[in-house]
């Protein structure tokens, strides 16, 4: 099982993505968390989409959130702010939360989302391009 980032959702009908990110969905492979949702739910254009998106969640195995992926995150902006050229200010914050939970919970993130290589040179925890960086 892997967490898919908001990137690799938000790329999911690519026809490089479609058939691999339909057939892990239906498999139960792909799993998901708030920050995901919240992000992929600030894209809803009216209430129905909202609720459609909702729905398509729901059904996902789920990383539930902890006070822990909060302190990890801050642990690694800290990292990041130590390194030279400020690293922290090129990382989103929820990135920070995102690549937390995955890592608490001993998921690959699957991402097509910079800010993850970054961070996973920090926690060393696996993650993986969607697609080859560039490709889609």
């Amino acid at each position: 099982m892997e967490l898919a980032d908001t990137s690799v959702w938000a790329r999911k009908s690519h026809p490089a993505l479609q058939d691999w990110f339909t057939a892990a969905i239906e498999a139960g492979e792909i799993a998901g968390c708030d920050m995901v949702a919240l992000e992929l739910l600030h894209s809803a254009r009216n209430p129905p989409e909202f609720a459609l998106v909702e729905d398509a969640l729901r059904g996902l195995p789920w990383v539930e959130p902890d006070a822990a992926d909060w302190l990890r995150a801050r642990e690694v902006y800290r990292v990041l702010g130590g390194r030279p050229g400020m690293m922290q200010r090129s990382v989103k914050h929820p990135d920070l939360l995102i690549a937390a939970a995955a890592e608490r919970a001993g998921l690959t993130l699957v991402h097509y989302d910079a800010d993850y290589e970054t961070i996973a040179e920090i926690t060393g925890q696996p993650v993986r391009w969607a697609m080859p960086r560039g490709s889609l």
